[in-house]
């Protein structure tokens, strides 16, 4: 059973056409969790990190905030280093 969603423009879509939060946070995880690392699926996921922070932000899950960050380290290692700072809030 394939739990991600693919890291395409289209879950991206889903993920803000959701209708309640909740959901929308869970469709950016699947996103996250999409194995591929094309370009295009880098900018994707990116997109993804910045949507779900501001989700989690929105909804005051701190801690859950701390562990994405945690969860996120393998793909900080696939970005350039200026990003991962963007995302890391360095």
């Amino acid at each position: 059973m394939i739990t991600h969603l693919p890291a395409i423009t289209d879950s991206l879509a889903l993920a803000l056409e959701a209708k309640s939060v909740e959901e929308s946070i869970a469709i950016l995880h699947r996103v996250l969790e999409d194995p591929s690392s094309s370009p295009d699926n880098l900018r994707i996921k990116e997109q993804a990190i910045t949507k779900l922070t501001e989700f989690l932000t929105q909804e005051i899950k701190a801690e859950n905030l701390g562990t994405l960050l945690t969860q996120l380290r393998p793909y900080f290692t696939l970005i350039p280093k200026a990003k991962t700072a963007k995302l890391d809030g360095e």
